[in-house]
């Protein structure tokens, strides 16, 4: 699989207007008439993917200067300050109150002709900043880039809505730490009853079934799957969407284990997140929120496929050999123990986790039965994911914390993706070795990791100054 393909977000058709990130709109504000120092139509052309570039405003005199950035449009997300050379000052410099006033932030654009910031505002930048400005002073056209979208991101974020299906009985509970979120980033969560899904389910044309499958099959194949479970993941597919269609939210996650699995019922949602992510939407195990958020801070903002799983750090061994039925998982001896306290394996349901086929060697995913846990044994039902990861990939794995306001993020590289042989409750995991595990485990608050190819450290960095959390690197 090449790496275009990695790198990209793979989606079946142009996606509904709400599960896409909108573009930034920039606003750029000249300091008197003549040449600007920044070609806006060049800014312009190099930024349309991620932000519009409104007309710009030619400032007359400091009156005028106070009615145009007080009187901008609400829609504006960022000040663009553009310099006419030769003069020596502007307005941002004397007179910067009613930047305070209307509280937008400010870009200091890069010298595009060179790739580099513009140093000459190192000290607007500082003053500004010093005073309350939400200032930024971009490093680079992809950092301006990222700027953009992470702007649009926090404007996106506060009109979005995630659903989470069935009782909120684990530590991520939505009706009690789903305020927290919202408080901070300004995205609703939303709970509803698993039944909803079955009734929707239940109702679910048989034609659309097959259609359905007709449709998006080339991408999965069937490895053990039976038949009629596979028709009851399309049924639950197309209910859910149907769901989420009505909420016009963002994504969805099931509560599985505190709730569906211990019920006895086997319609798991596998497929139904893999699918639907297809069509633009987040999905997330578990029915955990910050998880589905950590997804949306990824792929969303950066256009990356992700997934989530349990992570468990190999160094675990008791806990491990309890929890997988006397199989502490450990690495081969291919990997010398010194290793170990920086790898950790990632499973859930018998597999890796739900992964995206973009995310395969094969650009495939193997459908089987559900793969059960050691305390909840196979039993042929269901509908699992059986795909592996890519092994040699450098990855960012990404955790938003319960307050809603701290984001832990991690580098690696995938080694293997290993068989288990004779451990149907666990066939499959994925061998991971973190740059620093022990700094990671001490930070993050569940067992949930949100993973994506490729390090994009410097941009959460940028994204958690936009939404003001608080970044832990590790």
């Amino acid at each position: 699989m090449n790496s275009r393909k990695i790198a990209e977000r793979y989606l079946v058709q142009p996606i509904a207007e709400w599960l896409r990130r909108p573009r930034a709109r920039l606003q750029p504000l000249i300091a008197r008439t003549g040449r600007p120092n920044i070609d806006l139509g060049r800014v312009a052309k190099e930024t349309e993917q991620v932000a519009t570039v409104a007309e710009p405003i030619v400032i007359h005199d400091a009156s005028h200067w106070a009615t145009v950035v007080e009187q901008l449009p609400p829609d504006v997300d960022a000040i663009l300050p553009v310099s006419v050379p030769a003069y020596p000052t502007e307005w941002w410099n004397s007179h910067p109150w009613p930047l305070l006033r209307r509280r937008l932030p400010v870009i200091f654009w890069p010298i595009l002709d060179h790739d580099e910031p513009d140093f000459w505002r190192w000290s607007a930048t500082d003053m500004l900043s010093a005073l309350g400005v939400e200032v930024y002073l971009a490093p680079s056209r992809q950092g301006a880039d990222r700027l953009c979208r992470a702007l649009a991101m926090r404007r996106f974020l506060k009109s979005s809505a995630l659903v989470v299906f069935g009782e909120q009985n684990f530590p991520w509970n939505a009706h009690a730490a789903g305020p927290l979120v919202q408080r901070h980033l300004g995205t609703q969560i939303r709970v509803r009853p698993i039944q909803d899904i079955r009734e929707r389910a239940a109702q679910v044309d048989e034609r659309a079934v097959d259609e359905l499958w007709a449709m998006r099959h080339r991408r999965y194949q069937l490895a053990g799957v039976r038949p009629e479970e596979l028709r009851t993941a399309l049924r639950a597919t197309i209910a859910i969407r149907n769901i989420l269609h009505e909420e016009r939210a963002l994504g969805f996650g099931v509560n599985c284990f505190g709730d569906l699995i211990i019920s006895g019922a086997r319609d798991v949602p596998c497929l139904a997140q893999t699918l639907l992510r297809e069509e633009g939407f987040i999905a997330s195990c578990d029915g955990d929120f910050l998880a589905m958020l950590s997804m949306v801070l990824t792929s969303v903002y950066l256009d990356l496929p992700c997934m989530m799983s349990n992570m468990y750090p190999v160094s675990y061994q008791g806990a491990l050999r309890d929890h997988f039925g006397g199989h502490p998982l450990s690495p081969s001896r291919k990997y010398p123990r010194l290793r170990w306290r920086r790898m950790a394996r990632l499973g859930h349901c018998g597999f890796v986790g739900v992964v995206s086929p973009e995310m395969t060697p094969e650009g495939r995913v193997e459908l089987r039965d559900w793969g059960g846990t050691y305390e909840i044994p196979r039993d042929g039902r269901g509908c699992g994911n059986a795909g592996r990861l890519i092994a040699g990939q450098r990855f960012t794995g990404v955790e938003l914390k319960f307050d809603g306001a701290t984001l832990v993020v991690a580098g690696g590289r995938v080694l293997e993706t290993t068989e288990h042989r004779g451990m149907p409750y666990c066939e499959r995991t994925a061998l991971l070795e973190f740059d620093d595990l022990e700094k990671f485990v001490a930070n993050i608050s569940r067992e949930h990791v949100v993973l994506s190819y490729g390090d994009h450290r410097d941009s959460f960095r940028i994204l958690a100054r936009v939404l003001r959390l608080r970044l832990v690197e590790c």
